[in-house]
């Protein structure tokens, strides 16, 4: 090789070696370059995810507090329906009371007036008129030490009307479920009436998709159904008061909504939706509807 040409030669290989430098130096630039986006990509995903488990727990801390809030209106709703229907049930012991003083009174007033048409004799016994008497307060305290008191308020209450024996619930059962009835606006016949059509009065009857109960309340997805009834009665409707007070409270919430018994049966029985649908195509009763409005006219009946 001549010396030209290795001149060249070398000149070559140098701007060759220069070159591969600067691609290699360029390369590693780059490298660089790479790790350091990736690592500011990473630290900026962490940041993002912290910032969505922020947002979750904070999320989560809310739906608590709204759920313990809702909770404790729940059970103050509660406290307030028991309340009421304990003064309720007061109220009508202390009337039952007060008429069995009077009758009482009454029996002790004619006994003494037949004592002393026997003993005409004697001298004359004025007694008080019995019309002015008022027992309210007192007789009760009395009958209050009394341990028949119990028995004496059933009999009372029985021969008012208040309980029947042709209702086939305990005497306990037919005050809750008239206590449900006057307190969430649902007739008394009508309430008995889905009671005998649903189960015949049986708390243990299961109905084919899970309705349990003398009223056979369906439980719903998830049993949500048994969820919003508790949550608005604070009642479990798998108890048997439980179960008549919730019954009541649809039957009532229908009432008021669709303003006729046979429209809140079909309700009650299709739910609102698929009643809708049914009114739509023009149906306005039901077999369902019709057995349980043939019931409650024989209930009214009896309790005429």
């Amino acid at each position: 090789m001549s010396q030209r040409k290795a001149k060249e030669y070398r000149r070559a290989m140098e701007q060759y070696q220069g070159v591969a430098a600067d691609v290699d130096d360029l390369k590693r630039r780059i490298g660089a370059m790479e790790v350091r986006h990736r690592r500011e990509d990473q630290m900026a995903e962490a940041a993002r995810r912290r910032a969505r488990a922020a947002a979750r727990e904070q999320q989560e801390q809310e739906r608590v507090r709204a759920q313990e809030q809702a909770e404790a209106e729940r059970r103050e709703a509660s406290r307030r329906r028991n309340e009421r229907r304990r003064r309720i049930v007061r109220r009508r012991r202390i009337t039952a009371l007060a008429c069995m003083a009077a009758l009482v009174l009454a029996v002790v007033w004619a006994v003494a007036m037949a004592c002393a048409a026997v003993g005409a004799d004697e001298p004359e016994t004025i007694l008080p008129d019995p019309v002015a008497v008022t027992p309210i307060t007192t007789p009760a305290a009395v009958l209050g030490e009394d341990p028949l008191e119990a028995e004496k308020i059933e009999a009372a209450l029985l021969e008012q009307g208040y309980f029947s024996e042709e209702i086939p619930l305990s005497y306990d059962l037919q005050d809750v479920m008239r206590t449900a009835c006057a307190e969430y606006g649902c007739p008394y016949p009508l309430a008995l009436a889905v009671a005998e059509v649903e189960s015949h009065f049986d708390m243990d009857a299961v109905g084919a998709v899970g309705e349990v109960g003398i009223m056979q309340l369906n439980p719903g997805p998830q049993n949500t159904y048994w969820i919003n009834l508790e949550a608005e009665t604070g009642e479990d409707p798998t108890t048997p008061a439980g179960n008549i007070i919730c019954g009541a409270y649809l039957l009532g919430t229908h009432m008021a909504n669709y303003g006729e018994p046979e429209k809140a049966l079909m309700a009650y029985n299709m739910g609102p939706g698929g009643a809708a649908q049914a009114w739509a195509a023009g149906i306005t009763s039901t077999e369902y509807s019709a057995k349980v409005m043939e019931a409650m006219d024989r209930w009214e009946a009896v309790l005429a």
